[in-house]
C-alpha cells in the first residue's frame, strides 16, 4: 500500500448513551487493526484512538461531534471503517430501533467490506457472493450467528480480513439478547 496523506472525518455521536464502554471498546478494537496512527478529538481534547482509557476520558455524549484523524499507509481504509462504525451507533442495540432493517448484519458486512480496496468474496450456505454488493450478500441467507468464510485478495487484504472476521466473530455486533432470539428463531 502506498503512503496515504492524513485522513479525517467528523461524526456525530447518535448512540443515546454516548461514547460509553461498548462503543469505545469497539472503536479501539477496530482502530488497532490498522497500521495508521489514530486520534479522536472532542471539545478541544485529542486522545489516541487505540486506547480505551483515553477514549473514555473524552466523555462523549449523544449529540457531540467527534473528529477522527488517521495518519499512515492505511488511513483511508481506517477512516472508512471507523466512520461507518460511528455512524451506526457503534452497533450498540440496547434499544432496537423497530425501523431498523432486520437484515442489518448483511448491510454491515457489505459496508465494512466496501471500505477496502481488495476484492472480497464471502461464502455461506454453499453460496459465494461479492461481499461489497448488499443484494448479492443478501441471497446468502446469513443470520447474525452465521459463520461465513472470506476470500480476500488485494493490497489491504490483511486489514479487511481482520475487520470482517471480527465482525462475524462478534455476531455482527448484535447484542446478546438479540443473538439469543435469532438462535431460537432458527
Amino acid at each position: 500500500m502506498a503512503r496515504s496523506a492524513e485522513q479525517s472525518v467528523e461524526v456525530r455521536i447518535s448512540n443515546p448513551l454516548g461514547f460509553h464502554v461498548r462503543p469505545v471498546q469497539r472503536f479501539a478494537t477496530h482502530a488497532l487493526m490498522f497500521k495508521s496512527d489514530v486520534h479522536v478529538q472532542l471539545r478541544g481534547h485529542t486522545v489516541p484512538g487505540k486506547s480505551i482509557i483515553n477514549l473514555m476520558s473524552l466523555g462523549g455524549k449523544c449529540g457531540d461531534t467527534i473528529r477522527i484523524v488517521a495518519r499512515g499507509e492505511d488511513a483511508k481504509q481506517c477512516i472508512g471503517v471507523l466512520k461507518f462504525l460511528a455512524e451506526s451507533s457503534f452497533f450498540v442495540e440496547d434499544n432496537l430501533d423497530p425501523r431498523m432493517h432486520p437484515d442489518r448484519h448483511v448491510e454491515r458486512l457489505a459496508r465494512m467490506a466496501s471500505c477496502f480496496q481488495s476484492d472480497v468474496r464471502v461464502t455461506a450456505n454453499g453460496k459465494t457472493a461479492d461481499a461489497k454488493d448488499i443484494a448479492s450478500v443478501g441471497v446468502l441467507g446469513l443470520t447474525p450467528v452465521s459463520t461465513p468464510e472470506f476470500e480476500i485478495r488485494g493490497k489491504d487484504a490483511e486489514q479487511a480480513k481482520a475487520v470482517l472476521d471480527n465482525l462475524v466473530a462478534s455476531s455482527f455486533y448484535v447484542e446478546d439478547r438479540m443473538v439469543e432470539r435469532a438462535r431460537k428463531a432458527t
